[in-house]
C-alpha cells in the first residue's frame, strides 16, 4: 500500500466519522442526550526538501438509555517522514455502563491496541468491574473505575523474524477529572493503570491531558498530550512514547 493510498484511507475514515450514524430523536426532561458524538482530527503534510505527514484522529460515540450507556472510542496517530514511519498507533474500545445508584455503576470493557513501532502487533483485553462518580458539579467532574479481566498480546521479536503471543489475567484502573475552565473551555485529565497479574513487573501507565475551547455550538479547538509508559517494554523497544496534537473537534 503506497503512502498516497494510506492518506486516502485515513481521510475517508475521518469524513465518515463526521456524520453521526445515529441522531438523537429527543432529549429527556433532564436534558440528557440519547446520542452524542465527538470527533477530532489534525492533519499536516509537508513537501519539498522533506516530505512528511502527520495524522491525528479521535472519535467518541455515546448511546445513553434509562440506566445504561454504550460508548465506542477509536483513535489513530500516524506520522511518516521521507517514506519512513515515525509513528503508527491505533486504539479502540467498546464500553458498557450500568447505573446502580446516582454515583455507582458497573462496567464492561473491551480494548484493542496496535503499535508496531513500540513492539506489539496487537493488545486485546476484556474486563469487568465497577466505577464511582466522586464529584459532579457545574465546574468539576471526578470519577474512577477498576476492573479485572483477561488479556492477549502478540509481540514482535526484534532480534529475529516472527512474533510471540501470550495470554494472562489483568487488572485495569483509571481516573478522569474534567474541569470547566470557563463557559467555552474544558480541561480533561485521565490516568490509566494496567497490570499483568501473571507478571507484576509488567505494568503500564497512560496519561492523557487535553484542553478544548468552543468556537461555535458544534466546533472546538483542542490541544492534547498523551504519554504511554511500559515498565516492562517489549525487548529491544523503548519504554515511553509521547504524542502532542492540535486538533479541530466536531461535536453533535
Amino acid at each position: 500500500m503506497t503512502f498516497l493510498h494510506k492518506k486516502i484511507i485515513f481521510i475517508t475514515i475521518i469524513l465518515f466519522s463526521l456524520v453521526p450514524c445515529i441522531q438523537a430523536e429527543e432529549e429527556s426532561k433532564n436534558d440528557k442526550k440519547f446520542y452524542s458524538s465527538s470527533t477530532s482530527f489534525s492533519f499536516l503534510m509537508t513537501s519539498g526538501n522533506t516530505k512528511a505527514s502527520t495524522l491525528g484522529f479521535d472519535t467518541e460515540q455515546n448511546l445513553s438509555f434509562d440506566k445504561s450507556q454504550l460508548q465506542f472510542k477509536g483513535s489513530i496517530i500516524y506520522s511518516e517522514s521521507d517514506g519512513s514511519k515515525d509513528s503508527e498507533f491505533y486504539y479502540s474500545h467498546l464500553q458498557y455502563r450500568r447505573t446502580l445508584s446516582p454515583k455507582a455503576y458497573t462496567v464492561g470493557l473491551g480494548r484493542f491496541e496496535r503499535n508496531v513501532l513500540s513492539g506489539y502487533n496487537y493488545r486485546f483485553s476484556l474486563s469487568v468491574g465497577a466505577g464511582y462518580l466522586w464529584k459532579k458539579s457545574d465546574k468539576i467532574e471526578l470519577s474512577s473505575e477498576a476492573a479485572f479481566g483477561w488479556s492477549r498480546e502478540n509481540n514482535i521479536i526484534k532480534t529475529g523474524d516472527g512474533s510471540i503471543s501470550q495470554s494472562f489475567a489483568s487488572f485495569l484502573a483509571s481516573g478522569i477529572l474534567k474541569i470547566n475552565i470557563s463557559q467555552t473551555s474544558e480541561l480533561i485529565y485521565q490516568e490509566i493503570f494496567f497490570l499483568n497479574l501473571d507478571e507484576t513487573k509488567d505494568y503500564r501507565l497512560t496519561s492523557l491531558v487535553s484542553i478544548s475551547t468552543n468556537i461555535s455550538s458544534n466546533l472546538a479547538l483542542k490541544i492534547s498530550y498523551q504519554l504511554k509508559y511500559n515498565h516492562l517494554p517489549v525487548p529491544g523497544f523503548k519504554s515511553t512514547d509521547h504524542y502532542l496534537l492540535s486538533s479541530l473537534v466536531l461535536n453533535f
